[in-house]
């Protein structure tokens, strides 16, 4: 007989119940005391069947704890004779290696993922709910000046205004700009954040990119599209003069020569176009004047429908002004009223947002000048995240796409006698505010976005 062969001892068991159980019954009538041994003897082989028929779910659980400890040396025999046993063994050594295997498939993994995260120029951060810095690699703490990084309150050491962003970024905000100085070095970053789940745990992952060079670039780009507008603007004024001087001087250079009625004509002629060359090229140092000294907004509630129906009256007694069908959508319509829906209203500067918004409107008469049909409507809405947005949309022929990229530049103009800083100074005031001036253009519609 095989000790380790539970079949042949649960029958070896049970025979034994049956016989003691028929001697128990006997040993009854005669006397109870002759019971207590063949009960006692009962109860045990009770027990012993228990205790085999709980031996593989006792092993299943064992092996359950060790792949939860990540008890690597489990292993269960399979040299035993008895065949269930074996296979059951057998089996449970098998997911165990499988287990092995797919710990070990991840964690190359993770090596690979962590060799290629350290070999991007992308600064990456990952962050939990409590500002705890699970991953950063090897460019994130370069670029934030910070060599062991473990939670983002470190980053005040670094820079106060940086710290702040990363709180940003760590409840909501999905994209920051920040300014750092160290060592005399100026950084621009730009920080975007990403919500990743991981085991139910809601983490961020952070992404940092040094843009200083493509500021550094694009601010040059814009300084020597500003020299070239104003080397333009200027020569244009200072060329006429230039040689109109230099012609009047010839008419009294000598000093003997004869003074007669149509030098002192030619000479006043002269001296009106320099007269008018000055008063232009003074109107267009004020008007750099005013863009570079745009006063900070004193914000105040303003109610947008009727600061458009304002402004409209206003511009009332512009050319073809009758001609245009103007339409302005702010919400406030006899179904929002009666539904107790407020007017759509903003925190502004009322002057500067009026200014802003008499630009656009007029440069949307002008491109509707030569359509049949002209028609601009004005919009007011809240956007998906709560700003305030402000439509300006005109019907007329579009503005080109070669010219789309220079609509914002200070004196870029295509009007005949325009001064080129209303949407420069308009892009500014918006700024200003904390918003923004957009445009989309096509044949048929263009349409100037504010967001505040």
């Amino acid at each position: 007989m095989n000790h380790r062969n539970p079949n042949l001892r649960i029958t070896l068991y049970i025979i034994l119940l049956i016989l003691l159980s028929g001697t128990l019954f006997l040993l009854a009538r005669i006397s109870l005391w002759y019971t207590v041994l063949p009960l006692a003897v009962i109860v045990w082989l009770a027990l012993a069947i228990i205790r085999i028929f709980n031996r593989v779910p006792e092993k299943i659980s064992y092996f359950f704890n060790a792949v939860e400890n990540e008890d690597s040396t489990l292993y269960f025999s399979e040299t035993i004779q008895h065949r269930s046993t074996k296979e059951l063994n057998t089996s449970l050594n098998r997911v165990n290696r499988l287990i092995q295997d797919v710990k070990l498939r991840n964690r190359e993994q993770e090596q690979y993922y962590g060799t290629l995260l350290e070999q991007v120029a992308t600064g990456i951060v990952v962050i939990n709910e409590n500002g705890n810095i699970l991953q950063a690699n090897s460019s994130a703490k370069k670029l934030l000046n910070y060599q062991s990084l473990t939670h983002i309150e470190q980053l005040k050491r670094v820079d106060p205004n940086l710290h702040q962003a990363f709180l940003l970024l760590k409840e909501e905000s999905t994209h920051q700009f920040v300014k750092t100085t160290h060592h005399n070095t100026i950084r621009h970053l730009s920080l975007q954040a990403t919500t990743f789940k991981d085991h139910k745990k809601t983490l961020r992952i952070i992404s940092i990119h040094d843009i200083s060079n493509e500021l550094d670039a694009k601010e040059l780009e814009s300084w020597q599209k500003l020299i070239r507008v104003l080397s333009h603007e200027i020569m244009n004024s200072i060329t006429p003069i230039t040689s109109l001087s230099e012609t009047l001087l010839n008419y009294f250079i000598p000093p003997e020569k004869p003074v007669d009625k149509t030098t002192v004509a030619n000479t006043v002629k002269g001296l009106e176009v320099i007269n008018e060359r000055g008063i232009g090229l003074i109107r267009f140092v004020e008007s750099y004047r005013k863009l570079t000294r745009l006063s900070k907004p004193v914000l105040k509630h303003i109610d947008l429908r009727n600061l458009i129906e304002h402004l409209l009256l206003l511009l009332e007694n512009e050319p073809d002004f009758q001609r245009i069908q103007f339409s302005v959508e702010t919400g406030t319509s006899d179904i929002n009223v009666e539904t107790g829906t407020p007017d759509i209203s903003v925190e502004a500067d009322e002057a500067q947002l009026s200014q802003v918004l008499i630009n656009l409107i007029k440069n949307a008469m002008y491109a509707v000048k030569d359509v049949a049909n002209p028609h601009i409507s004005v919009r007011a809405h809240y956007s998906q995240n709560g700003r305030c947005e402000i439509e300006v949309i005109d019907n007329g022929p579009g503005i080109p796409p070669e010219i789309m990229e220079q609509i914002f530049i200070p004196f870029f103009t295509t009007k005949e006698n325009g001064s080129g800083i209303g949407l420069s100074l308009s892009r500014q005031i918006m700024k200003n505010h904390g918003g923004s001036i957009e445009t989309v253009s096509s044949p048929g519609s263009t349409v100037f976005t504010l967001t505040i």
